[in-house]
């Protein structure tokens, strides 16, 4: 049965009345006494801020390019990678982009933890290739620390994931629950192990999100993706119980090739939005995990096509606007790869890798406290540059891989700098940023020669 949706895209005049919102809530955050006084401390001047502040509307205009805001209660959401609007979250990336020029030194918009490598599933494309083995999670107590660390850099947003949290749950929860109020949390779920009470105490808990993987309307072919007979009926049990608990409730899939024919991708389209989700975050197949071993594949343009048609249609402008998708943020034209700048990923053993399937070590929390590392990665991201970092880097990539055991601690790190400033190199400056890029680095130059002049 076709379920009614509890969100609601926004369209013409709410749309434009909601972007003016945002706008005057960022103007009333440029002026906040304290922010302009830790400005002033760090050595930016107004014309820095204003910038940033132009910068902003440059992103907001990417995001929103191809999807619509969406609607949910009393809060308004731009994009699922974003905290809803209004929200102390919300406010705090804002902060972030205001009150920093340096894009090395403006925290992550998001932190993404694998709190158990553990899985009843068995999907090809996982790049955790999850088990059902718990010994090499990391302890309870350091992930909390480690939550603690995240928090406290300033990032507005974590999710929390595994593998399949929902499979080690009374711990999960107890994670949920250290996740400061504050922050906006999300999980990622296959819908296993949920229930209507689990979801309704994750909800009371903090959880504003969730993604559930479903990667067909056919049963069997999910199912046999999944490599379970019932990961289709989770999946949607799970949808019907976060909406029902008041979660935002999104699915997120890794399309068949059979979805690639824009016929077969649209009635997976009208299946979504009879489950009444509010989005839908489309991920292509990477070169990690059990699929490196195929190699690069090249992006679908039918998908990107259909981003934008769909995008377009006005049959489909009640349908869950679709997110997420590499064809289009990947590219020349938009944001490039955010790993660092606005995405980090640590595993379920303590590694922190730019994200999921980007499958280089930047230091281990059980070695080293998160504050040390961030740094560290930091450094290594002096700027956003256009593709997917295991995409065009894969053979420096799998070397890494088959070496990965014979290297030290320090080797591990080293080699991981030295295939980021790589990617960079192939790459071009994305095209969101490349209007204002020279323009930004000229003020970043006096920036600092302004810092190096008080250090002196």
């Amino acid at each position: 049965m076709p379920q009614p949706r509890v969100t609601s895209n926004l369209t013409g005049l709410d749309s434009f009345k909601t972007v003016g919102k945002i706008f005057m809530s960022a103007l009333k955050i440029l002026a906040e006494p304290e922010g302009i006084a830790l400005r002033r401390q760090k050595g930016l001047n107004w014309n820095d801020s204003l910038f940033n502040f132009a910068k902003l509307s440059f992103l907001e205009h990417t995001i929103l390019r191809y999807r619509r805001m969406v609607k949910f209660g009393d809060k308004v959401v731009l994009d699922s990678a974003f905290p809803p609007f209004p929200s102390s979250a919300f406010d705090k990336r804002i902060r972030n982009y205001i009150n920093n020029l340096d894009m090395a030194e403006t925290p992550t918009g998001i932190v993404s933890m694998s709190t158990t490598n553990c899985c009843p599933y068995s999907c090809p494309f996982c790049s955790t290739n999850a088990r059902r083995v718990t010994k090499t999670d990391l302890p309870e107590e350091l992930i909390k620390q480690t939550i603690t660390d995240v928090e406290a850099t300033g990032v507005p947003m974590i999710i929390l994931h595994g593998g399949e949290p929902m499979y080690r749950y009374d711990r999960f929860i107890r994670l949920v629950k250290h996740v400061n109020q504050d922050t906006c949390l999300w999980m990622f779920t296959t819908g296993y192990g949920v229930t209507d009470d689990r979801a309704a105490e994750l909800k009371d808990s903090g959880l504003f999100g969730v993604w559930i993987s479903l990667d067909h309307f056919n049963p069997d072919v999910h199912n046999g993706f999944r490599g379970s007979p019932n990961a289709f009926d989770n999946a949607c049990n799970a949808v019907s119980a976060f909406r029902k608990a008041g979660v935002y409730t999104c699915l997120s899939l890794v399309p068949p090739d059979d979805l690639l024919e824009p016929e077969n991708f649209k009635k997976y389209y009208e299946f979504a939005k009879q489950l009444g989700v509010a989005e839908i975050r489309v991920m292509e197949k990477k070169p990690s995990g059990r699929e490196a071993c195929h190699g690069v594949l090249a992006h679908s343009p039918v998908l990107a096509n259909l981003q934008k048609t769909l995008y377009s249609d006005p049959d489909y402008t009640d349908h869950p606007p679709i997110s997420g998708l590499s064809t289009w943020l990947e590219k020349d034209q938009a944001l490039g790869c955010q790993c660092r700048f606005e995405y980090l990923f640590i595993t379920s053993a303590g590694d922190v890798q730019p994200c999921e399937v980007s499958e280089v070590t930047f230091g281990n929390v059980k070695d080293e406290p998160f504050p040390v590392i961030y740094k560290r990665i930091s450094r290594a991201f002096e700027r956003c540059s256009t593709g997917c970092i295991p995409m065009v880097m894969f053979p420096e990539m799998r070397e890494y891989q088959q070496d990965r055991m014979k290297m030290s601690y320090a080797e591990k790190t080293e080699r991981a700098a030295q295939i980021i400033q790589g990617f960079q190199q192939r790459g071009s400056v994305p095209g969101t940023y490349r209007p204002l890029w020279s323009y930004y680095q000229k003020r970043l130059r006096l920036f600092r020669k302004r810092q190096s002049n008080n250090c002196a």
